[in-house]
């Protein structure tokens, strides 16, 4: 696992973090499986639901040409399917009622570290829903606590978190955002320094 971070670009930045503990480490290791099958089935719905909107559009394109009453009952047919999953993914995230705290992060594509003002068990397993500016990009997985150490002012603590369970589509899009920003960044480093 430690090598596998230092695959990835780390980016210092201001970011928006809400999240639900789902377990703490002292609980039974079958729920902590459960938990981390609950978020990596969610992450495979999405993709598989990603998926197969891409084939419906391409589909319902070459349907269209040749008979367009049966493309618009199908699109009609999709949109209601569509509603209806939204409206179940989003009763059934929890985490989107968490108010969100900004703060100042450490992230990567494969985990985050940031100060909070309670202490947190190592090993336990949260939901995480993050918002990155700009653009207001949003990105839920699940987070493993991997370090928690005193802050130094005797107040808060520097929680360290390695992600599981998070889509493709949203880990493609965390990459690409710290890729652009870290570029960003050097930049503006090579300004202040010429």
């Amino acid at each position: 696992m430690h090598d596998e971070r230092r695959r990835y670009f780390r980016i210092d930045e201001t970011v928006g973090i809400g999240y639900e503990v789902l377990q703490h480490s002292h609980h039974d290791p079958l729920q902590e499986e459960d938990a981390s099958d609950e978020g990596g089935r969610m992450a495979s719905l999405l993709d598989v639901t990603e998926e197969q909107d891409a084939t419906i559009e391409l589909l319902l394109s070459e349907v269209e040409d040749e008979n367009p009453k049966v493309a618009e009952l199908i699109g009609l047919f999709n949109q209601k399917l569509e509603r209806i999953v939204n409206h179940l993914l989003m009763d059934s995230h929890t985490i989107s009622r968490i108010a969100h705290k900004v703060k100042e992060a450490n992230i990567s594509a494969c985990g985050i570290g940031f100060v909070n003002n309670e202490e947190i068990e190592e090993g336990s397993s949260l939901r995480m829903h993050i918002t990155l500016s700009p653009g207001n990009l949003r990105i839920e997985t699940n987070g493993r606590v991997v370090g928690c150490s005193p802050n130094g002012d005797g107040e808060s603590y520097y929680w360290r978190l390695d992600f599981f369970g998070m889509s493709k589509k949203d880990q493609e899009a965390l990459i690409q955002h710290i890729v652009r920003t870290q570029g960003s960044q050097l930049k503006n480093l090579r300004d202040v320094v010429y």
